[in-house]
């Protein structure tokens, strides 16, 4: 076990995922600044409905976009280890402290080469279809075993508590599956939707300006 400090957040952070944050919070400005100071990677933990899930994600400051003059902080962290919160504290510091036990491996048979590679194909389908123009920034091609699903999932339109699920699920060919079988599900409506919009854009038609 290890105690590490918590900042809990309606969003769920995937190992090797870069997330946004503006901090402003006294707790955690000081937490952040602690983890700066100290080389020390601090803990995401989704809260939903009042609900704070145990699995959560540590994380390390990879870049500091803006310091504010009042202390404000815009920064970029990067999702690492996942872990689960034995116990929560407060009073120690003036941010939330957690008891984590760390994942080991994923409790896995070695991963279905071809179910990850149909992943990628519908995400790359996916994401060509709802970022026309910017696809090239997130389509993927070749992979690490390890981290396929949690790449897809940052993207691939997932509910907030679809994430979570994802996160806690310790089998990389379970979570691929869950992925394939969204995908396929969600892929017919944006294809119309696509199909729908070529039409539009191509009927030949062009504005009247001089209607009266």
């Amino acid at each position: 076990m290890e105690k590490i400090g918590l900042f809990p957040l309606n969003i769920v952070v995937f190992p090797e995922s870069s997330v946004p944050l503006h901090i402003f919070e006294p707790r955690y400005k000081e937490l952040v600044n602690t983890a700066l100071d100290g080389h020390k990677d601090f803990g995401i933990n989704l809260v939903d409905s009042a609900r704070l899930y145990q699995t959560g994600c540590t994380v390390e400051v990879s870049e500091i976009s803006r310091r504010y003059p009042d202390g404000r902080l815009d920064v970029i962290v990067t999702g690492k280890q996942r872990y689960t919160l034995r116990s929560l504290r407060e009073g120690e510091e003036l941010y939330y402290v957690g008891i984590v036990d760390y994942f080991g491996d994923d409790d896995d048979e070695p991963v279905d080469t071809i179910l990850r590679a149909e992943c990628i194909t519908l995400y790359n389908e996916l994401i060509e279809i709802v970022y026309p123009g910017a696809a090239a920034e997130y389509v993927l091609d070749v992979i690490s075993d390890a981290v396929a699903s949690f790449v897809i999932a940052q993207k691939a339109g997932l509910d907030i508590l679809r994430k979570q699920e994802l996160l806690e699920i310790r089998s990389e060919n379970r979570r691929l599956e869950i992925l394939q079988e969204y995908m396929e599900r969600l892929l017919p409506d944006l294809r119309e939707k696509r199909r729908l919009q070529d039409v539009v854009m191509s009927d030949g038609y062009i504005p009247n300006h001089n209607k009266k």
